[in-house]
């Protein structure tokens, strides 16, 4: 009854004010001002065109919650009363249904919305951009957001440019790519203008810069090594390729200095070191084994000069991992995951589902200090649980995941979910901890980065490198303390 009576008021309305014809549209919208009932009067002067009225009209149809005159308007071809309606609309179904009508008729904010309920590349960025190149800023920083995402980094630059000044976070990623570009001094200069809009992570930026620069691996060789403590039962040095790389060095650092949990533990973490760039080759498939891996042998002289033990390499991405002596992470991992990684460096193995070929591998072995397998007869090994007791008494065994793939039965000595089934969970049990502590004391334990060189340079039919790195090794494994450096013979080696 209300939507006839409305329409026969705006019926009786026009043909009111056609019988004027001195009734402009200026002068509707002049009598809508003073007028109780001003929606006839302006749909008069929508219908001869005017732009104000139909604003004016939306403004009164938003302000009342009013869908007929929206509708009105809708179709009289005013995009931007779809997008209203949309916002009073309780159906679902037919708020999108607007949404799509205002981003087709071109309005801007709805071309926005609607790119954000589209999840393939192509829909989303035609109506970002759409919306972008009507200087929509939200569009815009959106739009640069979707491209880094999809890794179209040249894509991306161009409304970062346009959003920097305004947007903390749009200068912050500029800044990084001009980095990456090598141009350094716009870089700092726009970290340095994200940080003053407190910008946290270009604030953890400009700390990193003023802590650290990129050193070549001629001149970290060249510099005398700094005094490793004999109680450092693993001396670990962490390299870091980029400067994102850097700063995620420098957190997972800092962190570990704070870390109480990893006190008793004779090992010990150097501040990370910085590479120029170049300085080593990385790969997210390193040599098709779907994980993070360098080629190390351009670390070798480092190695020989600072006398370290394990390293860790940061890169750009990758599956985090561990090979003799090596801990691979990219950005994107946590200090969780260098701790779970960390237990690596003595043997243990993870109690999540491993994958059917790595199952087939570590169950077979039955070598893992935190896990013992069911055999035929009994539990194996039988040392592990003998050891355990030693530390804790009673010992009850708990199921594993690890070998499920295989149908292996593994059990570890924890009720609770470790950090070596999930990092996020950072739960080390005290057992956990007495069996690091007791590895780390025994030099058959380890597997240093000399057996990781070592095993490069034979494959390569390198015999002398590879014979200087098996004495390291094998002098590492007995408990002898050396100084590769120290040793003369050395000093023939070629780099080939």
């Amino acid at each position: 009854m209300m939507f006839f009576r409305a329409t026969c008021l705006a019926v009786f309305t026009s043909l009111t004010i056609a019988a004027d014809s001195g009734h402009l549209p200026s002068q509707l919208l002049n009598n809508a001002e003073q007028a109780d009932k001003p929606a006839p009067l302006l749909w008069v002067a929508v219908q001869q065109n005017s732009l104000a009225a139909k604003q004016r009209l939306l403004e009164f149809a938003e302000a009342n919650r009013n869908q007929y005159w929206l509708e009105m308007l809708i179709k009289s071809g005013y995009s931007p009363a779809a997008l209203t309606l949309s916002r009073i609309e309780d159906n679902p179904r037919i708020t999108q249904r607007l949404v799509r009508l205002a981003a087709r008729g071109g309005v801007a904010e709805a071309q926005y919305e609607y790119a954000l309920t589209r999840d393939d590349f192509a829909h989303r960025e035609t109506w970002l951009k759409a919306a972008a190149e009507q200087d929509y800023f939200v569009a815009q920083t959106a739009l640069a957001d979707w491209y880094l995402l999809h890794e179209q980094q040249s894509e991306a630059e161009p409304w970062l440019q346009k959003t920097a000044s305004r947007d903390s976070q749009s200068a912050f990623q500029l800044a990084y790519i001009r980095w990456q570009q090598g141009r350094e001094d716009e870089g700092y200069e726009l970290f340095k203008q994200a940080a003053e809009q407190q910008h946290e992570q270009a604030e953890n930026v400009l700390a990193v810069l003023q802590q650290y620069q990129p050193e070549s691996i001629a001149g970290l060789s060249a510099k005398p090594a700094s005094g490793n403590s004999p109680q450092c039962r693993q001396q670990i040095q962490p390299f870091a390729t980029g400067l994102a790389e850097m700063v995620q060095a420098n957190r997972i650092y800092q962190q570990f200095l704070a870390d109480k949990r990893l006190k008793s533990l004779p090992l010990c973490v150097n501040k990370p070191i910085w590479l120029a760039r170049e300085s080593l080759k990385c790969d997210a498939n390193w040599q098709g084994q779907g994980r993070l891996g360098c080629n190390i042998e351009a670390l070798e002289p480092v190695v020989r000069q600072r006398g370290f033990t394990h390293a860790v390499v940061l890169a750009k991405s990758g599956k985090a991992n561990v090979n003799n002596g090596v801990m691979y992470l990219d950005v994107g991992d946590t200090y969780s995951v260098f701790v779970h990684e960390l237990a690596h460096f003595v043997g243990f193995v993870d109690e999540y589902p491993l994958t059917r070929s790595f199952a087939k591998e570590y169950c077979a072995r039955q070598s893992a200090p935190n896990l013992v397998f069911l055999g035929a007869l009994t539990y194996a090994p039988l040392s592990n649980i003998e050891y355990w007791q030693s530390i804790e008494f009673p010992v009850t065994l708990y199921p594993s995941r690890t070998c499920n793939n295989i149908g292996v039965a593994s059990f570890k000595p924890s009720d609770r979910i470790t950090f070596m089934e999930n990092h996020d969970a950072k739960y080390i049990p005290p057992i956990y901890l007495s069996i690091w502590n007791s590895l780390l004391n025994n030099p058959r334990a380890q597997r240093p980065i000399a057996m990781n060189l070592f095993q490069h340079y034979e494959q390569a039919g390198n015999t002398q490198k590879a014979s200087y790195w098996l004495d390291v090794f094998r002098q590492q494994r007995t408990g002898l303390t050396t100084d590769p450096a120290a040793d003369a013979t050395t000093e023939n080696i070629s780099a080939d």
